[in-house]
């Protein structure tokens, strides 16, 4: 498939530490592109959940559920053809995380509210997904950003969430796929950026790997 970078709907997604942020922001200014983040640090129950994850999953995953669904209502698509839209995430990522973190009731739970929301979501024309190889990479680099609220994440618990997306992406049929290794991406090096865009430019039908 062919995309017109003049109207396109991209998300970039990975485990915390894989840079989906600073890859986001920079597709979108490069592309002129709204630019729509998750505000994954407002959810009050963060912290302290990686502190007591049994007892805060279920209103952790509710939060970022009804949080994410809030703003993917107020999305600009029906401007669609005068901006592209750029998001650091796609809505059915939360799901990754409620497998992980739930008790099978409460993950049903979660299933049930997920099933009344998603009809209304907008499929992305395209996804970036920037794959770890190596879960140890993304710890590194949580702990290099020492952000308060991850203090008290563990590497098991990244090393989880890795698998868990690696499942996710193994299996992902919605829209084009584009698979981005980290293991040698710098965000912020613009040679890395124009070669991410001349693989969308040149166009995907299914999935494409990329290692630079």
């Amino acid at each position: 498939m062919k995309f017109n970078l003049k109207q396109i709907y991209i998300a970039v997604e990975g485990v915390t530490g894989s840079g989906k942020n600073q890859l986001a922001q920079k597709l979108a200014a490069k592309l002129g592109s709204n630019l729509i983040k998750d505000n994954y640090s407002g959810n009050p129950f963060l912290a302290d959940f990686y502190k007591n994850p049994e007892k805060l999953a279920l209103p952790l995953q509710l939060f970022f559920l009804t949080m994410r669904y809030q703003q993917q209502m107020e999305m600009p698509f029906g401007d669609l053809f005068n901006q592209n839209i750029v998001t650091n995430y796609i809505f059915n990522k939360d799901q990754i995380y409620a497998s992980y973190n739930l008790d099978d009731k409460n993950f049903e739970l979660y299933n049930q509210i997920l099933r009344v929301m998603n009809p209304n979501i907008h499929t992305p024309d395209l996804v970036i997904y920037l794959h770890a190889p190596d879960s140890g990479m993304l710890f590194d680099n949580i702990r290099r950003r020492k952000r308060s609220f991850e203090k008290d994440i563990n590497e098991a618990y990244i090393d989880g969430l890795n698998k868990g997306y690696r499942y996710f992406f193994d299996h992902f049929r919605e829209c084009p796929l584009l698979i981005v290794n980290i293991d040698g991406l710098e965000p912020d090096n613009k040679d890395h950026l124009k070669l991410i865009i001349k693989e969308i430019e040149n166009g995907i039908d299914d999935s494409k790997y990329l290692k630079i």
